[in-house]
């Protein structure tokens, strides 16, 4: 009852790293600015997803954990 959760994460990470690639493409330095900031925007909407998700304890403790270090890892990255 909850794949809108699901389908809201996937749309989500998948613009990470979609945005991710658009942005390494670019040439002009503002124009990759602009992709990695919505790349770090998904990032943390991902995040957002899994409190929500272990709030309603549909997601475990270990993917919850991992998952919420994967993202922090990545928005460090694209905020660096």
């Amino acid at each position: 009852g909850r794949a809108y959760l699901a389908d809201q994460l996937l749309r989500a990470g998948t613009s990470i790293s979609l945005n991710i690639a658009e942005g390494a493409g670019e040439y002009s330095g503002s124009e990759k600015i602009r992709f990695y900031r919505m790349a770090k925007r998904s990032a943390t909407e991902c995040a957002g997803i899994f409190d929500i998700c272990k709030q309603l304890e549909i997601v475990n403790g270990e993917l919850f954990v991992k998952g919420r270090e994967l993202l922090g890892r990545i928005v460090a990255m694209l905020i660096k």
